[in-house]
């Protein structure tokens, strides 16, 4: 290499890393921005992230079903196994669907609006709590009462103003959107499953065509494989344990005659979706609604119950049915469950912990080839 070559190759890399610092320093200046696209992005996107969610949470009983149907001496029957397993999962499906709206959301929009109507009586409950304090109490001089009364004060005045009801509105008919990509998700779930060779077939036919080193793509298989396998275990076996922790805590609440028991065990179960702190915020939350609406003798009496389940669930049920570990230290939940609510809300929280546990083992696995390769 000549003196002039080599005084350009110089630069390059000087080049490179003032590119990168220029992309960088955009990045975080319009970093707003670029999460509020992203999160239009997921939004038009969502359809088919729940069809492949809910194809991870019933591809188990798919399979079982398929199984039981490639068994039957009806040769016609056992031809089309998979065809027939699919048919079955979607009949069962509109069964928990039709009961979920006809019983279930009738019972959780009752608790929701007995709630909201039992919210002054328990503000005011509050408040002659506070006004009752003794003068020489601690909190006497804080003035929460008064501060209490102003808050509540300036609340109503905001659901009262034309704003409030607008985005009550959009909130209207965002739900209304949510619920059809669910559905629409549903039925994209189907099709997955009843095609997955055949998209698992292209997918391996487009690696072919775009990557032509067979050591690059046995790489990428053993990425994805491993994406999926985490994938797997976080949707299909937090799904199952979810419901588990929905029906334990519902009945608990029922059984001690806690008010709004429905909605706060449909509480349980979609916070148990967040590794180690998902199951902690519920119970929080939980007895803190019963303390506002029961006293303090319910609130610590279904306390109790809610603390042994939750061991129980922890160190038996949920090992018991996830079999396999992700293997995540706690200290990266709570970074990844922090930063996923802070940019993308609850569902950010929901996706945090099995895309941190992805990127972690990317990460092992780029620096162990790197160290077998040096």
């Amino acid at each position: 290499m000549n003196k002039e070559n080599f005084e350009r190759a110089k630069w390059i890399p000087i080049c490179l890393i003032a590119v990168l610092l220029m992309i960088i320093y955009k990045t975080i200046d319009n970093l707003t921005q670029i999460t509020t696209e992203i999160s239009r992005f997921l939004w038009v996107v969502s359809p088919l992230l729940f069809g492949v969610l809910f194809a991870y949470f019933l591809y188990i009983p798919h399979l079982k079903i398929e199984s039981l149907f490639r068994k039957s001496k009806v040769r016609f029957v056992s031809n089309r196994a998979r065809g027939f397993s699919t048919i079955s999962v979607f009949l069962l499906l509109i069964m928990i669907v039709s009961f979920i709206i006809a019983v279930i959301i009738p019972m959780i929009i009752t608790s929701i609006i007995d709630l909201a109507n039992s919210i002054p009586i328990y503000v005011n409950s509050i408040l002659d709590f506070f006004d009752d304090i003794p003068a020489d109490s601690f909190w006497y001089g804080m003035n929460i009462a008064d501060n209490l009364r102003e808050a509540t004060a300036n609340i109503l005045n905001e659901q009262l103003s034309f704003g409030a009801i607008e985005q009550f509105a959009r909130g209207i008919i965002s739900f209304a959107g949510g619920m059809f990509n669910i559905l629409l998700g549903l039925v994209i779930s189907l099709y997955i499953l009843l095609e997955r060779e055949k998209i698992t077939e292209f997918f391996r036919r487009l690696s072919n065509a775009v990557i032509k080193k067979e050591r690059a793509r046995s790489r990428l298989t053993k990425y994805l494989g491993q994406i999926n396998k985490v994938l797997f275990t976080f949707i299909a076996s937090k799904g199952l344990d979810s419901i588990i922790n929905l029906v334990a805590v519902t009945t608990i609440l029922l059984i001690f005659r806690v008010p709004h028991a429905p909605l706060l065990g449909l509480l349980a179960g979609m916070f148990n979706f967040i590794p180690y702190l998902g199951s902690l915020i519920a119970v929080f939350l939980i007895t803190t609604i019963t303390l506002i609406t029961g006293g303090v003798e319910k609130a610590l009496i279904v306390l109790i119950p809610l603390l042994i389940f939750q061991q129980l669930d922890g160190n038996f049920i949920e090992p018991r049915i996830m079999k396999s570990s992700l293997k995540i230290s706690p200290i990266l939940v709570i970074i990844a469950v922090v930063v996923g609510g802070a940019y993308f809300g609850i569902f950010g929280m929901f996706l945090a912990v099995p895309i941190a546990v992805i990127i972690k083992q990317i990460l092992i696995e780029y620096v162990s080839h790197s160290e077998e390769k040096s």
